[in-house]
């Protein structure tokens, strides 16, 4: 089933965030749109955190067990190309960007819509992708509304819309031969 571009199904992303690990190389992270609540239990808040296995980030979480996640706010578009666009396997990406790191070393970005840090409880594999449930260990508040890949495209410009069409079609082919979908 094809979905065109503003399609109902994209109503359920979650608002762009960076999602980071760390790892014996150190800290790495990528943009991540699967991020959604999972406790209606305010003294055990969960999150749902979808990473592809094709993403360096997706085998640090795996591996070390925790996570940090910034919710990204509007205005921090420039993110965008250096976690979303090359992998942590070609080399550490988060040099020159402003975050500090968790505790665990997790990286948090500045000037997002808030943060967390969790831990990992269990994982679910979906085929192409894994579904972390993560305890959240901490919040914080940020400021700025949270930014929506609607709104993004709208700012990051042709070139990397341009980039990033190429990279999501080749992660799309090699989803759709792995992702687990009806017999």
């Amino acid at each position: 089933m094809t979905q065109p571009s503003g399609s109902v199904l994209s109503l359920f992303w979650s608002p762009l965030c960076a999602v980071g690990s760390h790892g014996p190389a150190g800290p790495n992270a990528q943009i991540c749109l699967s991020v959604l609540g999972a406790s209606i239990v305010p003294a055990r808040p969960r999150l749902l955190v979808a990473l592809w296995k094709g993403n360096y980030t997706h085998d640090l979480v795996r591996a070390s067990g925790t996570l940090a996640i910034t919710v990204l706010a509007e205005g921090q578009e420039g993110l965008l190309a250096p976690l979303g666009l090359r992998s942590g396997r070609e080399g550490p990406k988060l040099g020159g960007l402003d975050c500090r790191l968790t505790p665990e070393g997790d990286p948090v970005f500045a000037g997002g819509a808030g943060w967390l840090r969790g831990r990992v409880i269990d994982a679910f594999d979906l085929g192409d992708a894994t579904a972390f449930l993560a305890a959240v260990e901490e919040t914080g508040a940020g400021e700025g509304t949270p930014l929506r890949w609607q709104t993004a495209q709208r700012t990051v410009g042709e070139a990397f819309l341009a980039k990033w069409a190429e990279k999501s079609a080749r992660d799309r082919a090699a989803a759709e031969r792995a992702m687990r979908w009806l017999a």
